[in-house]
């Protein structure tokens, strides 16, 4: 794993970079990317924003609208590739394209090995991958301003659930609290984050709120929700993976799941506990992420994913321990 340091000396150091983030980005991956282009542009650094997928639509940030969208044909050419917040694998369908980069760095705070690039800093410490950003940003002396302070706050607002989550302590508030400074306006980003939906997702709530399944007397809770019914209330199911918040609010619940079928034959699972390490169950599945956040993304029949993954966390909440003969 590289240093902070030499993180810094290498984007010191280059001229032109295609920032990415994570397929299905949500706050922090893009905080992380807006916060990159704000700041290395104040450089004088020629930057570019990709995505392989489309931005949550109820966001207004300063910068979206430079975000590019591609799929497969992404070609990274001479710029050096910075992906923050996942592991180059898990930028979607530009994935491939990102892996040819001549030059790639990746910058991320989730809990995993080392992964590949040619410069590797991943910090789980952190509460965001946007409060690394702004700490190499501050490395790199770059002047901060409303619109880049936005950004970063807004990352750190959404991987801390608002300040509610388990990895918010003195020195997340306290950057945050500097970043306001700069004219954020935190009552529009909080509602923008957790506030509002359409009517059709309130539907789709309600409808599978009322399908709320439970096992071990509702220590294991999920949702499950198809392809089909996310069509039925006109929902992009790839706007939707804050549901698993939902089925975490249930008093008893010590494993929180949500399966989104995406499409037929693709399934991504969400997974939330407020101590259990959700991180060994997503990784047993092919996935990632923190201790009590972490998610995975299946290939197969819906009905037979969920009945095997509730199995396996079901059977890993009695006893502790995943048995590698539920893969």
């Amino acid at each position: 794993m590289n240093s902070l340091a030499e993180i810094v000396h290498f984007l010191h150091n280059r001229d032109s970079f295609i920032i990415v983030g994570h397929e299905g980005p949500d706050p922090d991956s893009l905080g992380s990317m807006l916060g990159l282009y704000f700041g290395l542009s104040k450089l004088g650094k020629r930057c570019r924003l990709v995505s392989a997928d489309p931005l949550p639509p109820y966001l207004t940030w300063p910068g979206l609208e430079n975000i590019e969208f591609c799929g497969e044909e992404f070609t990274p050419g001479d710029s050096c590739v910075l992906v923050v917040d996942c592991e180059p694998q898990r930028t979607g369908t530009i994935a491939q394209g990102v892996l040819q980069a001549k030059e790639l760095v990746n910058i991320d705070h989730h809990q995993r090995g080392r992964g590949v690039g040619d410069l590797v800093y991943v910090d789980p410490s952190e509460a965001a991958t946007s409060v690394i950003i702004y700490r190499l940003l501050k490395e790199l002396r770059v002047p901060f301003d409303v619109n880049l302070a936005t950004v970063l706050y807004g990352g750190i607002v959404g991987d801390t659930g608002g300040f509610r989550h388990a990895n918010t302590n003195s020195e997340v508030l306290r950057i945050a609290g500097e970043l306001l400074d700069y004219g954020v306006e935190p009552a529009r980003i909080a509602r923008e984050i957790f506030s509002m939906q359409p009517l059709g997702f309130m539907q789709l709530l309600g409808y599978a709120l009322s399908h709320l399944h439970t096992a071990l007397e509702g220590r294991l809770v999920w949702m499950a929700v198809s392809s089909e019914e996310f069509g039925r209330f006109d929902v992009d199911p790839e706007m939707t993976d804050h549901l698993v918040s939902y089925a975490r609010m249930l008093d008893s619940a010590e494993i929180a799941m949500v399966f989104r079928e995406v499409r037929p034959g693709l399934t991504r699972l969400g997974l939330r506990s407020n101590a259990v390490d959700v991180a060994k169950l997503a990784r047993h599945f092919g996935g990632g992420g923190h201790k009590l956040a972490s998610g995975a993304t299946l290939h197969g029949s819906f009905s037979e994913i969920v009945s095997q993954v509730t199995g396996t966390a079901e059977r890993y909440l009695a006893t502790g321990e995943i048995d590698e003969r539920d893969n």
